[in-house]
């Protein structure tokens, strides 16, 4: 493959393997057992997107549909059901409430990490701003964690006039930044804006379910497909581990003579990484490629081109596999990571703006999470030590040295300015004293502390004319 000047590609095995069948080649890469990776769904809207994965897989995966309300789960197409929080909501559900949901999930984690126990991957798959979405859902991002598996949130957040729900799914982003391992929230309304006024609100919700499906289905090929390069879950934990909100991950399909080229423009383009952006700011990018028996070489090689002439100094990390199901497409998969700075915020819209950052590690110390910015008189004091110090320090620097020819230009410049003393006046005081006359040598007629022979005007300062 050719390479730009600035970046950097990795293979993890010979790309002329590619030339071979993977019948005649068989791939020394150990994909995960299906077992390891876990699917869990917390809401109706979770159970949406994971019902359209297993549709679109044809496998059986291990996934698990967990909410508030016995009739969402009733209605739920996923065979495992794992009722939250009966003793809480006594089966009337959420109804809106985050800390109810909260509270559900705290109330059953035991089932919870009974299906999550022996994991080393579990995806939470959930739609925020309702009850059971964000206030279930961090917590059994939490309980998965302390499983022991690498923890992926994949949620939606609601549109921007739809002002109460979008706080509590700011707050619940917040959480599970802390929670998760990594988090991919992709906004309602940034898919309106993929469609134009007349679209249905059902369409609109079945293109975001069916985009977070098909990045779910890219992930899970990655890690099951045979490699011909591999590409292993240590690479996806690396990647990952405790990185919270500075992860990006999208999965794009193509077809035709110019499939590699219409799949990078895909990526470059995706709204799960932020329109492009958060592959031309990204230090490492994974990429996987998947394809039928016609998968070619050149094919890789020019998608990878495409995609390092608009990211110079990521370093790109590739592997490539074949499954004879994706004849005549090419299926690619891509996971981000860049600094915290520029990370993107998932809930920014067309004139709903977050005006707090959710927390970020800072990069020094693993589960060690900044928390929203304090601001006060215009200064963050989350800001490091450092940088405030240049802005907030009490030491007071010395006069700059003056020779005799400024010092008289600056003493005759202050002879020659007018006065701004005020003029001396003579301040009258008010020293009247309430005379008693002949009741003087008598004792005061006092009540709660209140000399009643003082006249009343007198006593509230009353001025009589």
């Amino acid at each position: 493959m050719a390479a730009c000047a600035s970046a950097t590609v990795h293979a993890t095995a010979s790309i002329s393997a590619m030339s071979c069948p993977s019948s005649a080649n068989p791939s020394p890469h150990t994909s995960m057992n299906d077992a390891s990776i876990r699917f869990i769904a917390v809401g109706h809207a979770g159970a949406q997107i994971l019902s359209g994965l297993q549709a679109r897989s044809g496998s059986s995966l291990e996934c698990a549909h967990a909410d508030t309300s016995p009739e969402s789960l009733r209605l739920s197409l996923i065979d495992r059901k794992i009722t939250l929080g009966l003793s809480v909501s006594h089966g009337l559900g959420a109804g809106g409430d985050p800390e109810i949901g909260r509270l559900s999930a705290e109330s059953d984690l035991s089932s919870i990490h009974e299906f999550t126990q022996g994991a080393r991957l579990v995806f939470v798959i959930t739609g925020l701003g309702g009850g059971t979405g964000s206030g279930a859902a961090p917590v059994i991002a939490r309980a998965a964690r302390e499983s022991g598996a690498l923890v992926l949130v994949i949620a939606t957040t609601p549109f921007d006039f739809e002002r109460r729900r979008l706080l509590y799914a700011q707050e619940a982003l917040d959480r599970l930044r802390v929670s998760a391992d990594a988090v991919l929230a992709i906004s309602n309304q940034r898919v309106r804006r993929m469609h134009d006024d007349r679209t249905h609100p059902h369409e609109l919700y079945q293109f975001a379910n069916e985009l977070l499906a098909q990045t779910l289905q890219g992930l899970w090929r990655l890690l099951n497909a045979p490699g011909l390069i591999p590409l292993d879950f240590a690479h996806i934990e690396r990647l990952l581990r405790g990185r919270h909100a500075e992860s990006a991950f999208a999965a794009v399909q193509a077809t035709g003579e110019n499939r590699a080229h219409a799949a990078a423009e895909q990526l470059l383009t995706h709204p799960f990484l932020d329109t492009g952006s958060a592959l031309t700011s990204a230090k490492e990018i994974l990429v996987s490629v998947a394809g039928g028996d016609d998968l070619q070489i050149g094919e890789v090689e020019r998608l990878i081109e495409a995609l390092q002439g608009r990211c110079p100094t990521a370093e790109l990390i590739v592997g490539a596999s074949i499954d004879p199901a994706l004849t005549g497409h090419i299926h690619v998969t891509a996971i981000t990571t860049r600094p915290a700075a520029s990370a993107p915020n998932p809930l920014v819209g067309s004139g709903f703006a977050r005006n707090d950052a959710a927390p970020t590690s800072t990069g020094n110390e693993p589960g060690m999470h900044r928390g929203a910015p304090i601001v006060f008189n215009g200064e963050d004091f989350n800001r490091e030590p450092e940088t405030r110090a240049t802005t907030d320090s009490r030491f007071i620097p010395p006069p700059p040295e003056l020779n005799i020819e400024q010092r008289q230009r600056i003493l005759s410049g202050q002879r020659n300015k007018p006065s701004r003393r005020r003029p001396d006046s003579q301040m009258i005081m008010n020293f009247d004293i309430a005379q008693r006359g002949r009741f003087d040598n008598t004792e005061r007629n006092r009540h709660k502390g209140v000399d009643l022979d003082v006249p009343t005007y007198l006593r509230l300062g009353i001025v009589l004319n």
